[in-house]
């Protein structure tokens, strides 16, 4: 079953895989995708809205000459950015992948650039056959925003304990009933996902925190880094939190952070 994940607004589920309309493919490729998601609705094509995937489709239109689809592994919300987001493209033209990446960023704006592409099976699924999925939210500890880094950070001014956040990380690791860390109004047939790592890195004034999951509940990323903020502020307790995952308490979890600190960092297939 295709799940929406962490960040999807779009209430509908990705087609199944088709080749371009009115031609035969002549190459899939699975490519790798960065972009700063701020100016944009989110990854899925909306009516009226600017999207990351209404931008790559336009580019492949321009391309290969007819409308072209272009599947996502992942749907990031509005305002999260990705620096590996990995989808499937398919192509008319006799395109190596040496050259597809700069077939695709010629016709793209310059907020969103291909990094490469590997020829793939035609059976090739983006969402399906993705092994793990690597998110970063980044935190800033200081007084004031950096203009540099402003928008792709959360800034806080309070002083954070890293060491008893890494505690309560450690709780949340592992196959559980994730229902308390998602966003309203996305019913799922199961809540259970597996997080197999999350990681709570401090580099001077930033706090990094990195989730790897087979699959993410909607907002599942901004949730869990905001309950470590709380932990982080003292006003969480890793055993509250522990008391809170053993009874689905969703007083525990959240707030859902800002788009802005996400970035989907890298989505892994099996011959990777």
């Amino acid at each position: 079953m295709i799940e929406r994940t962490e960040g999807s607004s779009a209430a509908t589920l990705e087609p199944e895989l088709q080749a371009a309309p009115g031609a035969r493919a002549t190459g899939v490729f699975r490519i790798s995708i960065g972009y700063d998601g701020g100016a944009y609705a989110g990854w899925q094509i909306q009516p009226d809205a600017v999207t990351i995937q209404g931008e790559l489709e336009r580019a492949a239109e321009r391309l290969n000459g007819i409308p072209s689809r272009v599947m996502g592994a992942g749907r990031t919300d509005a305002g999260v950015h990705a620096r590996g987001q990995a989808a499937r493209f398919e192509t008319t033209r006799e395109l190596t992948s040496e050259r597809v990446p700069a077939a695709l960023n010629a016709h793209l704006p310059e907020d969103i650039v291909v990094w490469r592409a590997v020829n793939v099976d035609s059976s090739f699924h983006p969402i399906r056959d993705a092994q793990w999925k690597h998110y970063r939210y980044a935190i800033r500890v200081a007084s004031y925003d950096d203009p540099f880094d402003r928008n792709y950070v959360y800034r806080v001014s309070d002083p954070l304990n890293a060491g008893v956040m890494r505690e309560a990380a450690g709780l949340l690791v592992g196959e559980r009933d994730f229902a308390p860390f998602q966003k309203a109004g996305s019913p799922r047939e199961s809540t259970v996902r597996n997080l197999r790592r999350l990681d709570v890195v401090c580099e001077g004034e930033y706090i990094h925190i990195h989730l790897v999951a087979t699959g993410f509940l909607y907002g599942m990323a901004r949730n869990l880094a905001g309950t470590l903020l709380r932990v982080g502020r003292e006003s969480l307790q890793p055993g509250e939190l522990a008391r809170g995952l053993a009874s689905l308490d969703h007083a525990v979890a959240g707030p859902c952070l800002p788009a802005r600190g996400l970035c989907l960092m890298d989505v892994a297939y099996a011959e990777e």
